[in-house]
């Protein structure tokens, strides 16, 4: 094989090797959404509204308090407690309750991973999550206390709340 030639076959592989590794490139694997993100992609496309719990937190300016005020989105043919805590999920994704029990007029929850709930959200954050939570399971019939358990943190405790426990 004469010199010409060679250095054209070499160009020539040259060139196919460079296309190939480009091509490979561009079709790297993406990384996959959360499932949050998926989620609310999902929840755009369907237009869909998260589901409503009965009661929302709500901050009064006169008082500078948080207020419980009736949501009307709220449906009373979904209130049971699965219903309730996928609505809890679908509006606080960071933080995933189980409900382990009911006792007499208690419902006992539990929060494996309540990192979000007692650091990053604020004190105001947290108190709204834990009334929102605490009026939800009230609302089912015959229970009036919700016993969360979760690691203590900064902006929230475990224990025993009623309605009244938001109460100034």
């Amino acid at each position: 094989m004469n010199t010409p030639n060679l250095r054209s076959v070499s160009l020539l592989l040259f060139i196919v090797t460079a296309t190939f590794s480009c091509r490979n490139e561009s079709s790297e694997k993406k990384e996959s959404p959360s499932h949050k993100e998926m989620a609310e992609e999902i929840a755009e496309d369907m237009e869909a509204p998260l589901p409503a719990l009965p009661y929302l937190a709500v901050f009064d300016k006169q008082t500078e308090q948080l207020t419980a005020q009736k949501n009307t989105d709220f449906s009373v043919t979904s209130l049971n407690a699965d219903a309730l805590t996928q609505a809890l999920v679908a509006n606080y994704p960071e933080i995933i309750p189980k409900i382990e029990r009911t006792s007499n007029d208690t419902l006992y929850l539990r929060i494996a991973d309540a990192q979000y709930l007692t650091q990053q959200m604020g004190s105001s954050g947290a108190q709204m999550y834990l009334m929102e939570a605490t009026y939800a399971y009230t609302e089912l019939p015959n229970i009036h206390v919700v016993h969360f358990s979760f690691a203590e943190g900064d902006h929230a405790l475990p224990g025993n709340y009623k309605r009244d426990s938001f109460n100034p």
